[in-house]
């Protein structure tokens, strides 16, 4: 019985200011670069099938590299979450901190 897959692409993506779109299988997502620098991803975001979009999905990579993994329900995805989960809610508190810290100030 197949459970689950995974699917690899036999050619790289490219995208960069020219091609800045990725189209998944059937339309089901897009990966949108919506502002790119040379080679350094700004900002980018996907899209679902009905339209609905993430926010700016480049700032945790500093523009560095695009990951993305689609599905928190497929169980490889949700090993990797739960591998990261501790690091991005240390992250999110580390910024919450720093805007706390900020509207004290600008309320001086």
């Amino acid at each position: 019985m197949f459970i689950e897959g995974m699917l690899e692409n036999d050619q790289p993506i490219v995208l960069d200011a020219a091609n800045n779109v990725f189209v998944g299988p059937n339309g089901y997502f897009k990966l949108v670069i919506d502002k790119i620098d040379n080679d350094k991803v700004l900002a980018w975001h996907v899209e679902d099938a009905a339209g609905n979009s993430t926010g700016n999905l480049a700032a945790r990579a500093k523009g560095k590299h695009v990951d993305l993994l689609i599905n928190k329900n497929n169980r490889t995805v949700s090993h990797f979450m739960g591998r990261i989960n501790l690091a991005l809610v240390s992250e999110l508190q580390a910024q919450v901190k720093a805007l706390q810290a900020q509207q004290g100030q600008a309320a001086k």
